[in-house]
């Protein structure tokens, strides 16, 4: 364990440079802005690997504030996964937004790169701000601020009728930030701190002074974040938010931002109020389900391929969701892995989106689409490895998460019985969707004959995907490099008695 402030120092960086490309705006060209926004998050992203690699654990010096605990930034195993998801995609996908906004511009017929590269800054490192904050007021707000900056990416640069789109999308994620924070007040103001890592007292000793408030507590915090997941049920701002947002933000937003959710389920309630969650846990898995299957179906019948994959999103929530509701140390892992195998994957898949709509007069429909490989054979390719991960298929990173996932659940409904294997049946039916929507669009699309021919992206848009793509068949042949640190994380907590074995 290593204490200092380049966390502190590496984070700022974005925020500062972010703040000069909004004062430069048109008075930079596009070119430069993308080259400035990539090297000031790469800085933190580097960061956090380096730091992570050389010491496990690091934390940064705790800033005293009067009432509310300290505030710290700080990396260990169990973020790990989440926090090398979000670096590796927000870096990239700041190069892949350059040749797409051209495009965008020139179709809403200005430029203010500054503006945009300002927000998807700020957007980009206050979601690694949320992952690495350890106190519930700080964590909320580098919420606030990528729920603002997001919000407004879509209302000035999104599709259809954005404004009011933005405005569903502004509505619900505030309402589950709210939720969270009267959650994290009542915790806060009957321990007297809003710290939660390093938890304050013992878990038992939690449940005692907390009492009733704790369910109450768990329950408002649980119901936030779903509606950041998108589970089913508080679901129905995603498909219309990711759908038409521009594609660059729907690459962070569907693969990145709403997997924080089940992150925060995690660190939060799963770490220090575990026997609570066990209560609820046959909810929990029933939930899972229903947001699979509801997401593999809705997707299995949309023709509007960025809704296809807003629909998939839903679904990929689910699994994430199901690995937690096991309430187990494979679960668990399985859950932080899909979180990394969803980033790999859909920002991949979003990213060929992309290239379909700024190349193609926006083509998003896919009855004008077929046999789009033969003159887009890049785009078609990186497609068919995102669509892989999805499916947890090798060689892609998702074959792991969804294995551990399944395992982790096989188990827990075997103690069950007959009602556990009727929902197992469930839970098969929801694992095949996935690769049967997949497939299907994937067919549709690439191959069959040929109804357009495509143009095919660029270097600045295939490279970035080309790296993703890359990482996730790496982390594939190299799973211990994700996997080895959460498992010891949990390891410890087991044998301090923190979590249920």
């Amino acid at each position: 364990m290593m204490e200092g402030q380049i966390l502190t120092y590496t984070l700022a960086v974005p925020y500062l440079v972010g703040f000069v490309q909004l004062l430069l705006n048109k008075k930079a060209p596009g070119k430069i802005h993308a080259i400035m926004s990539t090297i000031s998050l790469l800085v933190p992203a580097l960061a956090t690997v380096i730091l992570f690699g050389l010491y496990g654990t690091y934390l940064s010096y705790p800033l005293p504030v009067v009432g509310l605990g300290y505030f710290m930034l700080f990396i260990d195993g169990l973020n790990w996964p989440v926090v090398a998801g979000i670096a590796l995609v927000t870096v990239l996908i700041a190069i892949y937004s350059y040749p797409y906004m051209e495009t965008r511009f020139r179709e809403l017929g200005s430029e203010d790169w500054g503006i945009y590269y300002f927000l998807y800054v700020y957007f980009s490192v206050s979601l690694l701000g949320i992952v690495l904050s350890n106190n519930f007021i700080l964590f909320y707000l580098f919420l606030e601020v990528s729920l603002i900056t997001s919000f407004l990416l879509i209302a000035l640069y999104g599709y259809g009728n954005r404004q009011r789109i933005s405005i569903i999308y502004l509505i619900w994620t505030h309402l589950g930030g709210f939720l969270f924070l009267v959650g994290s007040f009542i915790y806060g103001f009957v321990l007297h701190t809003f710290n939660f890592y390093p938890p304050p007292i013992s878990v038992g000793l939690m449940l005692q002074v907390l009492g009733p408030l704790a369910t109450v507590i768990v329950t408002l915090i649980v119901l936030g974040m779903f509606i950041k997941m998108a589970v089913f049920g508080v679901h129905m701002w995603l498909p219309y938010a990711h759908a038409e947002a521009p594609t660059p933000i729907s690459a962070l937003l569907s693969p990145v931002m709403i997997g924080i959710g089940g992150y925060a389920i995690i660190r939060i309630t799963y770490i220090l109020f575990a026997p609570l969650l066990l209560k609820a846990q046959i909810i929990l898995l029933i939930m899972s389900v229903v947001t699979i299957i509801y997401g593999g179906l809705m997707a299995l019948k949309e023709n509007d391929f960025k809704r296809l994959l807003a629909y998939s999103s839903i679904a990929q929530m689910g699994y994430m969701l199901m690995g937690i509701a096991t309430l187990s140390p494979i679960g668990i892992l399985g859950a932080l892995l899909q979180f990394f195998a969803h980033a790999v994957g859909k920002s991949i898949l979003f990213s060929s989106a992309g290239v379909l709509i700024s190349k193609n007069d926006n083509l998003r429909d896919i009855n004008k689409m077929g046999g789009l490989a033969r003159s887009m054979p890049y785009t078609s390719s990186l497609a068919l490895l995102g669509f892989m991960d999805i499916s947890g298929l090798p060689p892609t990173v998702g074959f792991f998460s969804k294995l551990l996932i399944l395992i982790a659940v096989g188990i827990e409904l075997v103690k069950l019985g007959l009602p556990g294997m009727l929902l197992l049946a469930f839970v098969l039916l929801g694992f095949g969707l996935t690769p049967a929507y997949a497939f299907l669009a994937m067919k549709r699309i690439f191959f069959g004959p040929p109804k357009i021919k495509g143009v095919e992206g660029g270097k600045a848009m295939l490279v970035p995907m080309i790296i993703i793509a890359a990482i996730g068949v790496i982390t594939f042949a190299f799973p211990s490099l994700i996997l080895n640190p959460v498992s010891s994380f949990l390891h410890a907590m087991l044998v301090l008695g923190g979590v249920i074995g």
